[in-house]
């Protein structure tokens, strides 16, 4: 909880840099969620939303973090066959509290609308991004396969904490996306995509397996200027 308080604490202090385009932008989307590494798995749906605030740092260059809702669904093989000889599986749901930390890099489909120490907002652009995330599980399951319990022998071999998924997740999102300008500029339209990718284990103990969060969503994005300024000096 501390990392994401100072997480809150960085976005809170970006606006007070007064040399800088700001916007508030919301977002929402969904796409397909997988597991990494643990087999028997098939991906589920992935929906992502939330809010965020950009911060214009220079000619080329945004600033963005978001505090976003994350759902995920992915179904496990538990190995057992129904009547219909059809494979049983456990449908793991997972609720994340996610705040992702992203640079974007603008590309201006007309490039003359960067002019050296003052500029606008180009009317459209193409951008990518990344950055590190951070995760607090409010709800997360995985599938505890009982096969692999056994292996270990003594039914004491696993405590409760054991069995008990990881609700802390810190990892990777890089996506691209198109950015227009709408209302004459005092909002834009953002469509794009990104992946995250888990850098920690799902499963407190390694001897249940190895099991990563990854996703993959498209999302629609509106973002509402903060600043009234049509141009921004700056000293590059």
């Amino acid at each position: 909880m501390k990392k994401i308080f100072l997480a809150l604490f960085i976005l809170g202090a970006l606006p007070f840099q007064s040399n800088a385009q700001q916007w508030l932008t919301i977002k929402g989307g969904g796409g397909i969620s997988m597991v990494p590494g643990y087999g028997g798995t098939l991906p589920g749906v992935s929906i992502n939303s939330g809010i965020g605030y950009k911060h214009q740092i220079s000619k080329r260059l945004i600033l963005e973090g978001d505090i976003l809702l994350d759902t995920r669904a992915v179904s496990y093989e538990t190995g057992v066959y129904d009547a219909n000889d059809k494979m049983v599986y456990f449908e793991g749901a997972s609720q994340y509290i996610q705040v992702p930390l992203t640079a974007q890099l603008i590309i201006p489909f007309k490039k003359k609308q960067l002019i050296p120490y003052r500029i606008g907002q180009p009317k459209s652009f193409f951008f990518i991004e990344g950055g590190p995330y951070f995760s607090y599980g409010t709800s997360v399951s995985t599938y505890n396969d009982p096969d692999i319990i056994a292996l270990w022998g003594a039914s004491d071999a696993f405590t409760a904490d054991d069995l008990t998924p990881r609700n802390i997740d810190v990892g990777v999102t890089g996506g691209f996306g198109l950015n227009f300008s709408i209302r004459e500029g005092k909002s834009r339209l953002v469509v794009g995509t990104r992946a995250n990718y888990g850098m920690l284990n799902m499963f407190t103990d390694d001897r249940l397996g190895t099991a990563s969060n990854f996703s993959a969503v498209g999302y629609l994005a509106l973002d509402l200027r903060l600043t009234k300024r049509n141009h921004i000096k700056h000293r590059w």
